[in-house]
């Protein structure tokens, strides 16, 4: 009688937990947020929060760079922003690949997540849970990519030979 506890079988089991905590404190941050910012959901200081939109790309991004040089707003407001959306999705570069197949392409990859995040940005303006901003587009867009990247070209590629398929 074969053992179920196999290497690939303790290490799908331990990536698909993690994966599944990473899925709700997303979720949490996102869709089901206080109103008075993320900055509370992770423990942080309470922060004012405005809805407001942005569609043209970067500009939130200079403001944010342009307040941690001049040190305007402080650096929590601008960091949280900046390296919140950045890092937010970096983990779906390994999640995805590792339980779909077709998400180990980069082609495919792209495209779903760059339609989650969509989905996300329009769910937060369409029922006022956060702010529309193309700025968060291009920043969890290039975390989600650059953790793709740092999945499938670096050492940490090997893990993949562990993968649930």
């Amino acid at each position: 009688m074969r053992s179920v506890f196999t290497a690939r079988n303790v290490f799908t089991a331990f990536v698909a937990a993690s994966a599944i905590v990473y899925a709700s404190v997303l979720l949490r941050m996102l869709i089901f947020r206080n109103p008075a910012g993320i900055g509370h959901v992770m423990g942080l200081p309470r922060q004012p929060f405005s809805y407001s939109n942005n569609i043209v790309p970067f500009k939130t991004i200079l403001n944010y760079a342009g307040a941690l040089a001049d040190r305007s707003m402080g650096r929590s407001i601008p960091m949280q922003n900046l390296a919140g959306n950045f890092f937010l999705l970096m983990p779906t570069g390994f999640y995805l690949p590792f339980f779909n197949k077709k998400m180990a392409e980069l082609k495919n990859f792209a495209i779903a997540v760059s339609g989650a995040i969509i989905a996300v940005e329009l769910a937060q303006y369409i029922f006022r849970i956060g702010s529309l901003d193309i700025d968060d587009y291009i920043l969890n867009m290039a975390g989600a990519l650059i953790g793709f990247l740092i999945c499938k070209h670096t050492p940490a590629r090997r893990l993949f030979a562990l993968r649930a398929y």
